[in-house]
Parts: C-alpha cells; structure tokens; sequence
C-alpha cells in the first residue's frame, strides 16, 4: 500500500502523538518496548523481517519518543495486523485507541476489504478496545498462544471496512 508521505498527529485528545512509518533505524526503540509488553516478544529479526511491499508497519510518537507501534501486511483486500504494542506505562491512556485508529483509516484510504487479528483470550482490555472499534470475534484458536504454564486461546477478531 503506498504511503502518502504524510505524517499523522493526533491532536484531538490531552495527549500529542505522531504516527509515521515504521524505519530500520525504529528497530531497537521498538523491540525495547516490545520486551516490556508482551511475555513472548518478538526478536529484533522478526521485526527485521517484516519490511518489504506487503508490510506497512507504523511507530506511534509521544514527544519525539517511540511510545508505541504495530506491524500490519495487506494482501488481496485483507490487512493483517501482526503485531502491536504500547509503552506499558502509557498503556490504559488512548494511545492504543489512536494507533488502531490510524490502522483503520489507513487500510480505508488504501481501499481495503478488512483488518483481521489474533489476540490472547486473556488480553480483556485489548478485546474490548478491537471491539469499540468495530471489530467482531469470528473464531478461536484453541492452546495458541504459550503462556508460562502452558498454552492460551487466541480470539481472531476482524473488522469489515
């Protein structure tokens, strides 16, 4: 999906974030706040691999400060969105509320079809913000996700644009 060049600043609410493409340089900024949010996180090569033209991943800004970011691919009209992460101690604040957001006014503009997801059957407040944004749960994927004690569900959300 080709980008517009264009920066996003999200000046609606108390908070002043920026949201622009995701670069190399970003890598060790977000794999820092990737180890501090998820309990199985991403490896820096992961995330190295995740460039290319089918991937458009974005870094969320908070006074010139990675605060946040996802990781999406979009093909044949559907977008996945692999990964995304808030600073946890911004978490619960709306910035997750305004990257989600970008993701879908983005993958509109780019005349998607829908955003699709899988998220932890325990992440609750993940769940109910996919939800405030149109997202439905379609399915579970039993034992998914490793946990420390074993395996989770993961709900697979998807949101028709």
């Amino acid at each position: 999906m080709p980008y517009s060049g264009k920066t996003h600043d999200e000046s609606k609410s108390s908070q002043h974030y920026q949201i622009l493409p995701m670069g190399l340089s970003d890598i060790t900024s977000v794999t820092s706040i990737e180890n501090r949010a998820h309990s199985h996180p991403w490896s820096e090569k992961l995330f190295l691999s995740n460039f290319g033209h089918r991937y458009f991943s974005h870094i969320l800004l908070k006074d010139k400060q990675i605060v946040g970011y996802f990781v999406a691919s979009a093909v044949a009209g559907e977008v996945t969105l692999m990964n995304i992460a808030i600073a946890p101690e911004l978490q619960g604040q709306g910035a997750g509320q305004q990257l989600l957001q970008f993701l879908l006014d983005y993958s509109r503009q780019a005349q998607q079809e829908e955003i699709w997801l899988e998220v932890r059957s325990s992440n609750q407040a993940a769940i109910n913000l996919y939800q405030k944004l149109g997202f439905v749960e379609v399915d579970v994927r039993k034992a998914y996700y490793p946990t420390e004690n074993g395996r989770e569900d993961a709900v697979i959300m998807c949101c028709y644009l």
